[in-house]
């Protein structure tokens, strides 16, 4: 078994995990936020890489899940702060809020697994297979998500635009 140091793990998939975590989170803050939660979770589990996929493909699939676990807390987070602070809003800031809800992307209408899945297909160009082994599920599950993602998407823009 090979083993790894993480500078060159770093070096070799930076780009990479930057270009992702910047199409599944908007924000420059939640982006260095995710970016370096990926990176503590690779030196933390590098020494445990058996090499039975790609170093690549490892670290994209922690990148993954790690976006999506960030992604659920961030939105659970900002649940609660958007329903303590619509209790203390008067009316007009109320009406405000709403209406910035309403203008989220259409990517904010997916969930998590629907919104990566569209990401690594149309975004990554990835195929299906390779998207499977990513996320760890069938092929099968990918292609359903994929195509109501899609659907959703569609949907989104042609009902706003």
């Amino acid at each position: 078994m090979k083993k790894y140091e993480f500078a060159d793990v770093y070096a070799d998939c930076k780009g990479t995990v930057w270009s992702l975590v910047s199409k599944y989170v908007f924000s420059q803050e939640d982006r260095e936020d995710l970016f370096q939660e990926v990176f503590l979770k690779v030196h933390k589990a590098l020494s445990r890489f058996r090499g039975e996929s790609l170093l690549n493909t490892w670290v994209y699939r922690i990148t993954v899940n790690t976006a999506i676990n960030y992604v659920k807390r961030r939105d659970r987070h900002k649940m609660v702060t958007e329903l303590l602070s619509r209790l203390r809003q008067t009316e007009e800031v109320a009406n405000e809020v709403e209406t910035d809800l309403q203008e989220l992307k259409p990517l904010g209408k997916l969930n998590q697994q629907q919104r990566m899945i569209l990401l690594l297909a149309d975004v990554e160009e990835r195929k299906l297979e390779e998207i499977a082994a990513i996320m760890n599920l069938p092929v099968g599950t990918v292609k359903s998500n994929l195509h109501r993602a899609r659907q959703i998407i569609k949907k989104e823009v042609s009902g706003h635009g």
